[in-house]
């Protein structure tokens, strides 16, 4: 089945891979969180086509991801700031530098580290966590369906019971 949208699809990692899921969305998303603000920085610095930038910035500002307001410097420009909803994307973008660090290392060392400020140290990760603070990993949490479940999350779940058994 070929799908060029994840939008009727009522699963929030479909919400959400409607939104960042496409590879120059997370670069830009990388971007901003290492403060770069301008439509000419992220152009100059990814590679990006403006066509395919515009795009891009359009939706994270549609999707209150990012936040489009005038250059504080000369009022004729424009700055791209990450808004509430994208500083929530932070662990996101955290755990794919950590992942993609560990798992295609460059053999010259890290290629981006992510230090603690305080203490001028390398974070230890990025976890779930339970009600009590405690680190959850995947075989710690268990997804059930909730109360807006649609029949494929049902689904899923029921999947998941038979394969238990």
């Amino acid at each position: 089945m070929s799908r060029s949208s994840l939008s009727g699809v009522d699963c929030g990692v479909s919400q959400a891979l409607e939104i960042i899921g496409e590879w120059w969305t997370l670069l830009i998303l990388r971007n901003a969180f290492h403060g770069m603000r301008t439509f000419d920085a992220f152009q100059e610095h990814l590679g990006i086509s403006s066509s395919v930038l515009s795009a891009r910035l359009k939706t994270l500002c549609d999707a209150d991801v990012l936040e489009k307001r005038p250059s504080a410097h000369d009022g004729r420009s424009f700055e791209y700031r990450l808004t509430e909803r994208g500083l929530e994307l932070y662990p996101v973008l955290a755990g794919l530098v950590l992942w993609g660090e560990k798992w295609f290392p460059n053999g010259r060392g890290p290629r981006t580290e992510l230090l603690d400020k305080r203490t001028g140290e390398p974070i230890a990760g990025v976890f779930a966590l339970g009600q009590d603070g405690q680190r959850l990993g995947p075989r710690d949490v268990m997804p059930v369906a909730g109360p807006g479940a649609d029949e494929g999350m049902l689904a899923l779940v029921a999947h998941r019971e038979t394969r238990r058994t």
